[in-house]
């Protein structure tokens, strides 16, 4: 079983398990709201009474049944959430045993190296004196506008910042050197 495999049962276990816990919701919630239905809206209880013990034991299973509905459908809320993050996570990555893990990985390789000469054509056009936007993808510009927001010192005359490509050339040695190793890995 590969790793995507294994993932991705452990996703499907975790919307099965949702699924359930969502049931067991709404069977407290049935249950307690059947008792409390059973109760004139407003009656209080008569203290000293012979149904005294009786009423206090629905409220206390009325809440009781209530909380566990509530608690039971946050877990279920919970469970879905893992199980769609670990899906999104799936989507992106690429495992080692994968059939494609090379191929996926030199285009990701091509795809970083593309991104890193458009930011440096930029950067050029940005020194000059007038950036030229266009050179970017959506995405870029984004995370260049969101980078001249928050941290404008970082940036020099409109340029990306320093830091941006230092991140990109690490993740492009480190996406080199795991291609280098599962290309070491693969019988020839």
């Amino acid at each position: 079983m590969s790793t995507r495999d294994r993932r991705q049962a452990r996703a499907d276990r975790l919307h099965e398990w949702a699924e359930k816990r969502g049931a067991k919701a709404e069977a407290a919630e049935t249950t307690a709201r059947d008792l409390a239905d059973r109760i004139p809206f407003g009656q209080p209880i008569l203290i000293g009474h012979h149904s005294e013990g009786r009423a206090r034991r629905d409220a206390d299973r009325i809440r009781g049944g209530f909380d566990r509905a509530a608690q039971d459908a946050a877990t279920a809320r919970d469970m879905n959430r893992r199980a769609v993050t670990i899906e999104a996570q799936m989507v992106g990555s690429i495992y080692s045993d994968d059939s494609d893990a090379i191929d996926r990985l030199q285009a990701r390789i091509a795809d970083l190296e593309a991104e890193r000469d458009r930011i440096k054509a930029y950067n050029v056009t940005a020194r000059a004196g007038s950036p030229d936007y266009t050179l970017l993808t959506e995405r870029e510009r984004g995370a260049l506008l969101g980078a001249l927001k928050y941290t404008p010192y970082a940036s020099k005359g409109g340029a990306f910042p320093s830091y941006h490509l230092s991140n990109l050339n690490g993740r492009l040695t480190k996406a080199r050197a795991r291609l280098a190793q599962l290309e070491a890995e693969v019988p020839r």
